[in-house]
Formats: C-alpha cells, structure tokens, sequence
C-alpha cells in the first residue's frame, strides 16, 4: 500500500462525518431538538448541526455530554465514539501542506474525495479538476483567483496534479464524469494547451476506472447549469455527500434530499449525454477539428 493510499485511509473528515452522522441518528431516536442539545453544551444549534454534518470536531467531553442527554450508556458503544472523536481532531493526509491553499468546504471535498469509493462528477464550465493538464489547472487558476500571487498559484497547481494520484492508485474510486459540451470547446490557454487537455480527456476516457460522457449543445437547458458538483459515495455506514460548486463558493450538502435530488439530476444529465462510446467519438472530432 502506497503512502498516498494510507493517508488516504486515516481521513479525519471521514471520521468526524461517522461519528456525526451517529450522533444525529442517536438524538433522533432520543426525540431531542437540536435548541436542547445545543443548552446541554451551552451552544447554538447550528453548531450541533455543524458537529452532526462532520464540520468540526467534538472533545471528549461534549460527546459524553452528548451521550448521557440521549440515553447511551454502552461502555463499549461510548469508547468507540470517543476514539472516532479523537481521530477526527488528528491532522492528516497528503493535502496538509497544502493548508493555505484549501480551506472550509473544498477541503472537506478534498478530504472525502480521497476515501470515496465511486464520484460522479457533472462538469459545466471547465474539464472538472481531477482531469486537468497542469497547464491548463495553471490557467484556470490564474483565470479565476485574480488576488493570487505567482507563488500561490504554484502551488495550488501543484496541489490539484498531486489530487490526481486519486486515478491512479491501486484501488481507485470510479469515477463517473458528464461534462457539458460547453467546456470542450471553451479554448481555456490558447490553442495548443487545450489541444493538450483534450487529448489527455480522450487517453482518461480509456482508464478502467474512467467513464466520460460528453452532454451536447442538442439537450438544451438541462437542471445543472447553475453549476457543477460531485456526488460521492463511501462504504457503509458512510452516506453519501453532494459537493456543489458556484460562484459564491463551494457547499457540502449530505441531507437526504439533497442527495436524491443531486442524483436524479445526474441520471437525467447522464441519460440525456452520448454514450461513452460516443462520447469517445465526439471528444475525436473535437480534437481533429483543433
């Protein structure tokens, strides 16, 4: 197993999302608010929904609080949440050295997108990151992060190439990629560093891991074109999450609605999108046409 893969399963995010998604199903089951576990730690109830949803960590002594107001008593049950809370408060994986350049929700995505077992991905404006060239990462960036210094932007590229060993590993995730038409013929860097990103879109297309379908212009308007986002799947008893991606930011979203909603859109999108057979065909003539 590689260093990558062992980080890779040592994620805090994914422990703190286990054991918040715990602590929701064992308020639930006790028929306590929110409001009234929030008085139990003397705080508000949307940290109790941040603490639920993964976002932050819970110290040994909120849990116990936590635990004693819904009734969990298990010696065995309340030590194995304790050590879930512990490791969620650890700091890991290959993304540390990269903490300026990540932060608030699209860590969380980098964090989880490392232990997920399958990703679908709808792309709208641009190739979606994990199958950027570096040269055209490095556009993108230096497109959509004016206040960035040369310096910074280095290295935020160098972070979503080193992302990209997510591919290539032992054990992938399968990943699932709609991307709109649209992003195929945008020349993001000039000619010759999208005809780059092209050709490595078509060779990521023959991956085993891989499966690209192209949306084309003839769907019309489709439920995605406010912007992108990634649905990402884990081993029980992990549910799955939904990242949303818009100009004002990136949102985590893991309530049940959201996440039937964020699927049927992408089964629509991937019904409505040529095959990947296709979708390979398509990608040739774009590419030919360069």
């Amino acid at each position: 197993m590689s260093n990558y893969e062992q980080q890779a399963q040592n994620s805090p995010s994914l422990r703190r999302r286990r054991l918040g998604v715990t602590l929701r199903r064992y308020r639930e089951e006790a028929l306590v608010s929110r409001e009234v576990a929030g008085q139990t730690l003397d705080c508000s109830e949307s940290k109790i929904s941040r603490i639920e949803n993964g976002d932050v960590r819970v110290n040994q002594r909120d849990l116990y609080s936590l635990l004693d107001l819904y009734g969990i008593e298990d010696c065995d049950v309340r030590a194995e949440l304790r050590q879930l809370a512990r490791q969620g408060g650890e700091r890991g994986g290959w993304w540390v050295k990269y903490n300026n350049e990540v932060a608030g929700s699209f860590r969380r995505f980098i964090e989880l997108e490392t232990v997920a077992t399958s990703i679908k991905r709808v792309a709208v404006t641009a190739v979606p990151g994990i199958l950027q060239t570096r040269e055209y990462a490095r556009a993108i960036i230096e497109a959509t992060a004016i206040d960035l210094t040369g310096d910074a932007i280095d290295r935020k590229v160098e972070m979503r190439v080193e992302r990209q060993q997510l591919l290539t590993r032992s054990e992938p995730p399968e990943n699932l990629v709609v991307i709109d038409e649209a992003a195929l013929c945008r020349a993001v860097g000039g000619r010759d560093i999208m005809l780059a990103q092209l050709r490595w879109l078509r060779e990521a297309a023959d991956m085993r891991n891989v499966r690209i379908q192209v949306l084309p212009f003839a769907a019309g308007a489709h439920q995605a074109m406010p912007g992108s986002f990634a649905i990402m799947r884990f081993l029980p008893p992990d549910p799955d999450v939904v990242y949303s991606e818009g100009f004002a930011g990136e949102v985590t979203l893991d309530d049940p609605h959201d996440l039937a909603t964020a699927t049927l859109v992408f089964d629509r999108l991937a019904a409505d999108a040529l095959s990947p057979e296709l979708s390979v065909a398509h990608l040739d003539r774009v590419i030919a046409r360069f």
